[in-house]
C-alpha cells in the first residue's frame, strides 16, 4: 500500500482512537454509578431532637379519637408504635392487613396503641390516604388512628415545647415506607424497623416492646 495511502488513513482514524482512550481512562462518564439513595439518607445534616411529638389531623372516623390527634398527650405516658404509609406501597398494605387480621382474630387489643401515620404529602392528597387506609370499603383499613399532616408541617421538639423548623418527617429521620417507629411516653424513639412485607415474628416482638 503507497505511503500516502496508509497517511490519510491515520489521519482518519486518529478522532476515534481518542475516542477509546477516553472511554478507557474515565468510565465513571459513560457508566452509570450505583449509588445508595434511600429515604433516610436524604435527611439534612440538621440536629434531630432527642423527644419529639406530632399533632396533626385525621381521618376523622370515631376510631381516629377526634379531628385532631396529639400522640404524646393519647399516649398518657406509654408506649406508641408508629407505622409510617403511603397510599400506593404494597409493604404498607400487607402490614396494614397483618395487624388489623390480628386484632380481628383477638390475638392483639384494640387499645393497641398504634397509629399510621402519612409519610407523603406532598403529593398524595387526603382523600387518596382515606380511601386506602380509613375506608370500610377497604381491605386496607387501619382499625386504629391515621394520621394525615399537611405538606410542611412540623414536628413539635419536646425537649422547648416549640415547632422544629422542619417537617415532620425531617424530624423523624426520613423514615421509609413502610417502616416502624416506636416512641415511649415522653417521645424519645425506643425502637426503629423497615422489614418491608409483613412478618408474624417482628409483629410480635413490636408488640412485647410496645407493651413493656
Amino acid at each position: 500500500m503507497p505511503t500516502y495511502q496508509i497517511s490519510v488513513m491515520l489521519t482518519k482514524l486518529q478522532p476515534l482512537c481518542i475516542v477509546v482512550m477516553l472511554l478507557l481512562v474515565v468510565p465513571g462518564c459513560t457508566t452509570p454509578q450505583k449509588t445508595d439513595v434511600t429515604e433516610e439518607n436524604m435527611t439534612p445534616e440538621v440536629e434531630l431532637p432527642d423527644r419529639l411529638n406530632l399533632v396533626a389531623s385525621t381521618a376523622g372516623r370515631d376510631i381516629d379519637r377526634g379531628e385532631q390527634l396529639d400522640i404524646i398527650a393519647d399516649a398518657d405516658g406509654e408506649n406508641t408504635l408508629i407505622l409510617w404509609v403511603s397510599t400506593g406501597c404494597s409493604g404498607c398494605h400487607d402490614w396494614t392487613e397483618m395487624i388489623a387480621g390480628a386484632m380481628l382474630d383477638g390475638n392483639i387489643s384494640n387499645d393497641t396503641r398504634i397509629i399510621s401515620v402519612h409519610r407523603y404529602p406532598s403529593f398524595e392528597s387526603r382523600d387518596e390516604v382515606i380511601e386506602v387506609y380509613a375506608s370500610e370499603n377497604s381491605s386496607t383499613q387501619s382499625l386504629w388512628p391515621v394520621l394525615i399532616p399537611g405538606d410542611g408541617q412540623p414536628a413539635i421538639d419536646m425537649a422547648t415545647g416549640q415547632d422544629t423548623d422542619y417537617d415532620y418527617t425531617v424530624a423523624f429521620a426520613n423514615p421509609a415506607t413502610p417502616s416502624f417507629t416506636m416512641i415511649d411516653g415522653d417521645g424519645k424513639t425506643v425502637w426503629k424497623n423497615k422489614t418491608y412485607w409483613a412478618n408474624q415474628t417482628l409483629l410480635s416482638e413490636a408488640m412485647e416492646l410496645l407493651e413493656s
